[in-house]
């Protein structure tokens, strides 16, 4: 007597994925996601630092008229502000930046030439409203970080640059008309000058 015949199971057209080829593709999609996102602002074809430090002179501050619609120096800058700017290159060495931050709401900042911020001081937390910083390329080594070699000394007015290019940037806010050569005269104070500070 002849037996019925089974019924063949259905055939899985889809590979069978182990974990660990699962666990492989999302880490590598990961890398990939992030090295991408952190290579973008490297790959743009002009930065801020392009844009500012070709209508301006490197190592020197200079004081930018209030912003207007269509005479920005750079786009979307903020009309409630005004702003002295010295884009600095360090590969002559050290450059020393002073100026006065009077009132709070003002503020200096030092960036680098791909936007990234390493330095920020306002005046609500300043002792005195002069400033002096004197900014040289880091010294800084991967074998500082595990304690091998000697780190540089803190010291608190001397700021190592990540990069040798930069933006130093003094932000004012605008409060009129009436308060306008005022804040011009208290900006036209900043200066960037080669070189370490004098006395």
């Amino acid at each position: 007597m002849l037996k019925p015949s089974q019924p063949r199971p259905a055939k899985r057209w889809l590979p069978r994925l182990s974990l660990h080829v699962l666990l492989v593709a999302l880490v590598t999609g990961g890398i990939v996601h992030i090295t991408s996102t952190l290579a973008i602002p490297y790959m743009g074809a002009s930065t801020a630092f392009d844009r500012v430090s070709a209508g301006l002179t490197l190592n020197a501050m200079r004081v930018l008229p209030p912003a207007a619609p269509g005479s920005e120096l750079l786009p979307f800058s903020d009309p409630v502000h005004q702003l002295a700017i010295c884009p600095f290159d360090l590969n002559d060495g050290l450059l020393t930046v002073t100026a006065t931050l009077p009132d709070p709401g003002w503020s200096l900042a030092i960036y680098t030439q791909h936007g990234d911020n390493f330095y920020a001081v306002a005046a609500a937390g300043l002792r005195q409203p002069d400033v002096t910083l004197v900014l040289e390329p880091s010294r800084a080594t991967l074998l500082n970080l595990f304690g091998i070699g000697t780190a540089p000394n803190f010291d608190p007015s001397r700021i190592q640059a990540p990069e040798h290019r930069g933006l130093v940037v003094v932000r004012a806010p605008r409060h009129g008309q009436a308060f306008e050569e005022r804040t011009a005269a208290m900006l036209a104070r900043a200066r960037c000058t080669s070189g370490p500070a004098s006395g």
